[in-house]
């Protein structure tokens, strides 16, 4: 069985709108069979030397990918291959079953389409989108959501990053604004700190700001997914 070529563009349309929070996109996609293959590439910067942010960002598109699967009827069995056995290669998503897509997955998959929102909300009404083991979306605040794995392996970079999307679409959805916080995070002593004062139980991956305006002080202006400085 292979993509029919409706499905085939559905999957690449939605991948390619997903946010990039590095100074590249830093993935491409193969279809084959049934089965989609992410693939990191490109080269790392000094300011991401273990690649943190690239790796969120192919998080988003296998996301995205994994919406398009759904939506098309289909259930998407996900598998991360190890780095060591392959280094490039940072997921597998296989179409293994005919499965109705459930309403939440298409309101999300609807919402890959939409403009950022701008409205005001909650970020503890926002957790349920997360659907990757592993990963929660803890809400720290009314206005600040915290991605957490309980490892911090490549598997747990990329589901980070899906997890923080699904937030983000969820928030579109709603009209409510969800802006990505990640470039601060992965420094050492920032994250320590945020554990620290949280008191938080795994590996904080990526931070979001819900709500229009937000709460002050919450990182550098750089630390946004729409910077414009590397």
């Amino acid at each position: 069985m292979r993509w029919n070529p409706a499905e085939a563009a559905a999957i690449v349309e939605a991948a390619g709108k997903a946010p990039v929070y590095s100074a590249d996109r830093p993935w491409a996609l193969e279809l084959h069979g049934r089965s989609i293959y992410l693939f990191e590439t490109g080269q790392r910067s000094e300011h991401d030397p273990l690649g943190f942010d690239r790796l969120l960002s192919c998080g988003a598109a296998l996301e995205n990918a994994v919406l398009a699967v759904r939506s098309a009827g289909l259930h998407p069995r996900v598998v991360f291959p190890s780095d060591q056995a392959s280094p490039n290669l940072v997921a597998i998503v296989h179409a293994d079953r005919r499965e109705p897509p459930d309403p939440q997955d298409l309101d999300l998959h609807r919402a890959i389409r939409l403009a950022d929102a701008t409205g005001e909300g909650d970020a503890r009404k926002l957790g349920w989108a997360n659907h990757w083991a592993g990963i929660e979306l803890r809400a720290l605040s009314q206005d600040e959501l915290v991605v957490i794995s309980t490892d911090d392996r490549r598997p747990d970079h990329v589901r980070g990053g899906a997890a923080l999307q699904a937030a983000v679409l969820a928030g579109r959805s709603a009209g409510v604004a969800v802006r990505p916080v990640v470039h601060v995070v992965h420094r050492r002593a920032w994250r320590a700190g945020l554990i620290e004062r949280h008191g938080l139980a795994g590996f904080p991956q990526a931070l979001a700001i819900v709500g229009a305006k937000g709460p002050v002080g919450t990182g550098p202006r750089a630390a946004f997914a729409d910077r414009s400085d590397s």
